[in-house]
C-alpha cells in the first residue's frame, strides 16, 4: 500500500504545508513546472537547499533517499518541502501529472543512479475474459475419456474419489482435493479404475497471462484457502442473480492467484466440506432418476448401493438429510403412486398391477397401498368407480 507525504515517515524527508506561503516560500526562488508522463527514471535530484514540490494535476509518486541507495515511496499530498541533501526523483501514477517547483536559484543538481527506478503500476497480470464451461460430474468405477486438447484452460477439481489423467502421455493420480490445470494444447486424458469412483469439478476459461508457467504440469492438493474460494465460486455460479458472474470470475481469478502463491503459504488444513452439498445433490438426483426410471422393476436398497458404489449407511443418510425419508420408503412411495394411476387407468388387474412394479406378491403390494393410502387396492379401484 503506498504511503502520503502526511505519512510519519516522511518526516525523515522533509515537511508537508497546506500552501506555498505556509511552507515559507516567498517566491524569490527559481520557479517552474514540471510535466510527467514517465514510469521510469535513471537519476536524482538534490539541492543544498530546501525544494518545494506541489502536485497541481494528476497523481505523482515522490521517491527519496538518504543515500541515493535505499529509498522510500510517497504520494505526493499538499505542499512538500524537502530537506537539503536529500536525494529525490518523481514519476506520474496517472496517465500525466504536473507539478509545480520552487528551489534556490543556483538550481538543482542531478546524479547518475546505479540502477534505473521502474514504477511497477498496478494492473492486472492475470485476465480471466471468460468463464466458458462448469460442470460438477460424477463418474463411475472404469470411467474412460480417451483424451482432447484445446485451446482455451481447463481446471479440474477432485471433491470425492481418485482420478487418474495423462498430461502429453505423463500420467498423474489426483485424491481427494487436488487439483490441476491443463494448459492450451495439452493433450490430455481422464479415467477411474476398476475400485474407484469420482467426483470433481471441471471449469473451462479464456485467460491472457503475463506469468510465467508455473501452474503447469502440477497437481495442487488444496489447502483450505483455495477450498473456500472454490466453494464461492459454485455458489454464485449455481444462481443467475445480477453480476454473479462477474463474481465467478473473480473467485476463479483468485483460486489462480492462490495457486501462484502457493510454494510461499502455509499449509493450512480443510476443516470442514462446504462443497458436500454439491456431491450429494449431484449423486441424490442420479439415484432418483434411476428409481424412477426403473419402476417396474424389482430391485432393492442393496441394488442400489452397488451400482452407486455408496454404503448403506451413507445412502441412508443421503435421503434422510435430503428428503427425509429412507430409501427404501421413496421406492416403495413411487412404486404405490405408478400403481394409483395405473388403478385409474382400468386396463390391467391388480395382480398384473403387483408383477409389473415389481412386487413380491399381491398380498405385500395390498399391504403396502392399504397402508399408505387407508384403502386396499381393489377398494380404491371401486371407489374411482363410483
Amino acid at each position: 500500500m503506498l504511503k502520503r507525504t502526511t505519512n510519519y515517515r516522511f518526516q525523515t524527508y522533509g515537511d508537508v504545508f497546506y500552501s506555498m506561503k505556509s511552507a515559507g516560500q516567498n517566491g524569490s526562488t527559481a520557479q517552474s513546472t514540471l510535466h510527467l508522463n514517465s514510469k521510469n527514471f535513471d537519476s536524482w535530484y538534490y539541492s543544498s537547499t530546501t525544494v518545494y514540490l506541489n502536485c497541481t494535476s494528476g497523481i505523482v509518486l515522490l521517491v527519496t533517499s538518504r543515500d541515493g541507495i535505499k529509498y522510500d515511496e510517497f504520494v505526493i499530498h499538499r505542499v512538500v518541502r524537502i530537506k537539503p541533501g536529500i536525494f529525490f526523483n518523481m514519476i506520474s501514477i496517472s496517465n500525466e501529472s504536473t507539478v509545480e517547483t520552487a528551489y534556490a536559484p543556483s538550481g538543482l543538481n542531478q546524479k547518475t543512479m546505479d540502477e534505473p527506478y521502474e514504477y511497477e503500476p498496478i494492473i492486472s497480470k492475470l485476465d480471466v475474459h471468460e468463464i466458458l464451461t462448469c460442470y460438477y460430474q460424477v463418474r463411475k468405477s472404469n470411467y474412460v475419456f480417451p483424451g482432447e486438447s484445446h485451446d482455451y484452460y481447463e481446471l479440474t477439481y477432485i471433491d470425492h474419489g481418485k482420478l487418474h489423467t495423462t498430461i502429453d502421455g505423463k500420467e498423474y493420480v489426483l485424491n481427494k482435493y487436488d487439483l490441476v490445470i491443463y494448459y492450451p494444447g495439452q493433450f490430455h486424458t481422464q479415467s477411474t479404475d476398476s475400485e474407484s469412483t469420482c467426483s470433481y469439478l471441471t471449469i473451462t476459461f479464456d485467460m491472457h497471462s503475463e506469468l510465467e508457467q508455473k501452474l503447469i504440469n502440477r497437481i495442487f492438493h488444496t489447502r483450505k484457502d483455495v477450498y473456500q474460494v472454490l466453494s464461492k465460486f459454485m455458489k454464485v455460479m449455481q444462481n443467475q442473480q445480477f453480476l454473479n458472474y462477474e463474481l465467478a470470475i473473480l473467485y476463479l481469478k483468485e483460486v489462480l492467484i492462490l495457486l501462484y502463491q502457493f510454494d510461499i503459504k502455509k499449509e493450512e488444513a480443510i476443516s470442514n466440506n462446504p462443497m458436500q452439498e454439491h456431491y450429494e445433490n449431484t449423486l441424490l438426483n442420479e439415484i432418483l432418476v434411476y428409481i424412477h426410471n426403473n419402476m417396474y422393476s424389482s430391485f432393492t436398497v442393496e441394488d442400489l448401493c452397488q451400482k452407486f458404489s455408496i454404503s448403506r449407511s451413507s445412502l441412508q443418510s443421503l435421503f434422510r438429510t435430503n428428503i427425509h425419508i429412507t430409501p427404501k420408503q421413496y421406492i416403495s412411495n413411487v412404486k404405490l403412486s405408478q400403481a394409483k394411476i395405473l388403478i385409474q387407468e382400468h386396463k390391467r388387474t391388480i395382480s398384473e398391477i403387483s408383477d409389473i412394479l415389481g412386487f413380491t406378491s399381491i398380498h405385500y403390494f395390498s399391504r403396502k397401498f392399504k397402508m399408505q393410502y387407508g384403502l386396499s387396492p381393489t377398494d380404491y379401484a371401486k371407489s374411482i368407480n363410483q
